[in-house]
């Protein structure tokens, strides 16, 4: 399976930006995010949020195991990936865990 190797940040007002850019050496793409990827979802997970273009382009190139819209708690540290129809971004209480560590959109 082929996964990209977006790295990232929530900025410090919680905005959530993609993350995406063409090539490793390029700079972020940093529009609004849309989409909150999974690309692998355990032991530790690897996730990214993306604007439509660049969910767009990384489709046809990559495997993605889920993705859902982003909202409020896709940012926030500590929470959580609910797969479902659609999954989305759960608070995780401290002693519980559901693919937990992926708050800051790695």
């Amino acid at each position: 399976m082929r996964t990209p190797q977006f790295e990232g940040h929530v900025d410090p007002g919680g905005k959530l930006h993609c993350m995406g850019h063409a090539r490793p050496t390029d700079p972020l793409c940093r529009k609004p995010a849309t989409w909150h990827v999974a690309w692998v979802l355990a032991p530790r997970g690897h996730f990214t949020h993306l604007c439509e273009g660049h969910m767009a382009a990384a489709a046809e190139v990559y495997d993605y195991v889920d993705r859902h819209l982003t909202d409020a708690n896709c940012g926030m540290p500590g929470t959580g990936w609910a797969s479902g129809n659609p999954s989305f971004c759960v608070v995780v209480p401290q002693d519980e865990t559901i693919n937990r560590g992926h708050g800051s959109a790695t």
